[in-house]
C-alpha cells in the first residue's frame, strides 16, 4: 500500500476523487426504494415487499453512515469564514437526523427478525417524510457542488 493512497484516505479522496461524492448515491437511491417498497406491501399486503424495504432500508443505512464519515471529514476541513460554511452545516445536521430517522424505523423492524413486518401506517408517514427531507438535503449538498463547487479540484473550486 502506497503512502499516497494513505493520505488520500486520511483527505477523504480515492484515486484523487472525493468519497464522500462517490457514496452519497447509495442512500439517496435505496431510502427512497425502501419507503416505495412499504408502500407496495402496505397496499398489497405482500410480505416480500416488506422484506425488500427491510433490506433496502438496511443497506441505505450503511451506506449513508459511509457518506456521513466522509462528509464530516469534507465539512471539518472547510472554514467556517467559507460563503457556504452554513449551508454545508445545515446540509450535515438534517441528513444525520435523517439517518437517526431511519435507523429508529430499521430498529422497530428489526425487533421481529427474521419474521419482517409489515409497515405500519405511522412508519408509512414517518418514511415519507424521512424520504422527502433527504430530498431537501440532496438538493443542498448539490448546491454545495454545483454552486460553490466544493468537492470539486480545487483549481476548478470557487474562491
Amino acid at each position: 500500500m502506497s503512502f499516497k493512497f494513505i493520505r488520500e484516505l486520511k483527505v477523504g479522496k480515492l484515486f484523487g476523487h472525493p468519497i464522500h461524492s462517490m457514496l452519497v448515491h447509495f442512500p439517496s437511491a435505496l431510502l427512497p426504494v425502501s419507503v416505495i417498497f412499504d408502500v407496495l406491501g402496505f397496499f398489497s399486503n405482500d410480505q416480500v415487499f416488506a422484506s425488500s424495504a427491510f433490506y433496502t432500508l438496511a443497506a441505505g443505512l450503511i451506506g449513508g453512515m459511509g457518506a456521513a464519515v466522509f462528509g464530516a471529514m469534507d465539512f471539518y476541513r472547510l472554514s467556517p469564514t467559507h460563503e457556504a460554511w452554513s449551508k454545508a452545516g445545515l446540509h450535515a445536521v438534517l441528513n444525520i437526523l435523517w439517518l437517526c430517522l431511519f435507523t429508529i424505523l430499521l430498529g422497530l423492524r428489526i425487533k421481529h427478525y427474521p419474521q419482517i413486518e409489515l409497515a405500519t401506517p405511522i412508519e408509512l408517514i414517518i418514511s415519507i417524510a424521512g424520504v422527502l427531507g433527504l430530498i431537501f438535503s440532496n438538493f443542498l449538498g448539490g448546491d454545495l457542488v454545483f454552486h460553490h463547487r466544493l468537492g470539486v479540484h480545487e483549481k476548478e473550486r470557487k474562491k
